[in-house]
């Protein structure tokens, strides 16, 4: 699987002095630049048209949804990448695609969790690694670990305190 196959979003940056190019022909252009474009059918969807240097020809950043041979709309969105201009434009863009509202509670809340998850982890991390250091018994560090994976687990939940502990103990040789 290529990274274009992933990727949420394709970025198309083009010149915007580029007259040639323009929504409705997007597929026939697409279609010149290699192998993966003409041996299926790109969903034009995750596609975002970047028009680059609008500088050059004096006008303003901007976004708009542009019209393809198909019908369907395309965003488009002008921006000066030297003068940083329209940068945040594109950013909140991304942002929505994503499904990112910044003005959400929740959004703040689950961060703030986060945060915190994260720094008891750190914790016990970094009281396992003076365990450790310090030649004392593997079970303190052990549990340093476990609490630590707890707290990890919280943001999340890929995997049990049993699976970590199967990767641990899989690597070491444990004496009895």
């Amino acid at each position: 699987m290529s990274a274009i196959d992933s990727a949420d979003r394709i970025l198309l940056v083009v010149d915007s002095s580029n007259d040639f190019f323009d929504a409705s022909s997007i597929e026939e252009y697409l279609s010149t630049m290699g192998p993966f474009f003409t041996s299926r059918k790109l969903d034009t969807s995750r596609i975002t048209i970047v028009r680059n240097k609008v500088d050059l020809q004096k006008k303003s950043p901007s976004i708009t949804q542009e019209i393809m041979a198909n019908n369907n709309s395309i965003t488009s969105i002008q921006l000066s990448a030297k003068h940083h201009q329209g940068i945040d434009i594109l950013q909140k863009h991304l942002k929505e695609c994503m499904g990112y509202h910044a003005n959400e509670e929740g959004c703040f809340i689950a961060r703030r969790r986060h945060l915190n998850a994260l720094e008891l982890a750190n914790e016990h991390l970094q009281h396992a690694y003076d365990q450790l250091s310090m030649k004392r018994s593997s079970e303190l560090v052990a549990e340093d670990l476990r609490v630590a994976h707890r707290y990890l687990g919280e943001i999340t939940g890929e995997f049990t305190a049993d699976d970590l502990l199967g990767r641990i103990f899989s690597s070491f040789c444990v004496g009895k």
